[in-house]
């Protein structure tokens, strides 16, 4: 499968340009970038194509396209031009070729989703809809300093009887039961979207199958009328120097139960944890301010203005 347009020759990925395209992934999220943890797991997933564009046989981009929601909604991730090549077009072609191959092999396909992070320009919003938007709040710690503070803040918390109420972890059969509910998709998941580390998944019992098989720790403040919910994904390793990244998702506007829910979900990761630590917050607007500042009074962290927000966007295919 090859094409050209514009010098370009565009191809499917190998796991033999893996070098090539860290090389042009240097100055990736402030060094924060999931790709060297997941390029060689995306080249075996049968859901996913992912695309190299190269110029004179050398990778100067790359996108990935996955496809979810019951192989309705192609997901365009990974993005990224080689930093001397940026500026000519070249985002936008590897794009538009990656979405006629995937629409080709995928007949099904409705729309398209990309996650985005930054100030958007006015002009995105004549092409996509803003399905949701979470701020995040991203804090460094090491793992062996954080644990006791972080076992102190939580006896604190339980003794203090203000607005406490103990975080549940839900079973395979409960996250069915909590995200399906009609109640929770249009009232406390954000424009009735499940996101993890970034990727928007619409509700369904087949999403959820998917997402079960991923080690996720879930929790809600309820079974039966929650309020907030969360997601913790597995830690993985960053280019930042001897660092893991740990992402929880928090969903509902409620802060207490936001609070307690990101503490027991910090106190299960830093069990199997050490070392330095990147760990990225992801919630509503409305929670950011006090969740910045206990963990701050809590903790004595201070927050780095890594990522700016993370937006979703839709769009017909």
């Amino acid at each position: 499968m090859e094409g050209a347009t514009h010098g370009l020759e565009f191809c499917l990925a190998q796991a033999d340009d893996f070098e090539q395209v860290m090389s042009i992934s240097v100055d990736i999220y402030n060094g924060l970038d999931y790709l060297p943890v997941r390029y060689h797991n995306w080249l075996k997933e049968p859901l996913r194509r992912v695309i190299l564009a190269k110029k004179e046989g050398r990778v100067v981009a790359l996108v990935s396209v996955c496809v979810i929601d019951d192989g309705h909604t192609a997901v365009v991730e990974g993005l990224r031009v080689a930093p001397n090549e940026r500026g000519k077009g070249i985002a936008g072609l590897i794009q538009r070729y990656a979405l006629a191959l995937i629409k080709s092999q995928f007949p099904s396909l409705e729309v398209r989703r990309y996650t985005r992070t930054g100030q958007l320009s006015p002009d995105v919003f004549t092409k996509f809809r803003l399905i949701c938007s979470q701020e995040v709040l991203v804090i460094h710690f090491v793992a062996e300093e954080l644990q006791p503070k972080l076992e102190s803040v939580i006896g604190h918390l339980r003794g203090s009887g203000e607005e406490w109420e103990e975080p549940i972890q839900l079973g395979a059969g409960e996250v069915k039961k909590v995200f399906l509910d009609r109640r929770v998709v249009e009232g406390v998941l954000p424009g009735g979207t499940i996101i993890l580390d970034w990727i928007p998944y619409k509700p369904s019992d087949s999403n959820l199958e998917i997402l079960l098989k991923r080690g996720i720790t879930w929790m809600a403040d309820s079974t039966v009328d929650p309020t907030v919910l969360s997601l913790c994904s597995n830690a993985y390793k960053v280019p930042e120097g001897a660092n893991h990244r740990l992402n929880i998702d928090i969903f509902g506007k409620n802060f207490p139960q936001a609070r307690a829910q990101f503490v027991f979900q910090l106190r299960k990761a830093l069990r199997l944890l050490q070392g330095p630590i990147y760990c990225l917050i992801y919630m509503d607007l409305s929670l950011w301010s006090n969740m910045q500042s206990f963990c701050q009074t809590a903790f004595g962290l201070s927050y780095q203005r890594l990522l700016e927000g993370q937006k979703v966007l839709e769009a017909e295919l």
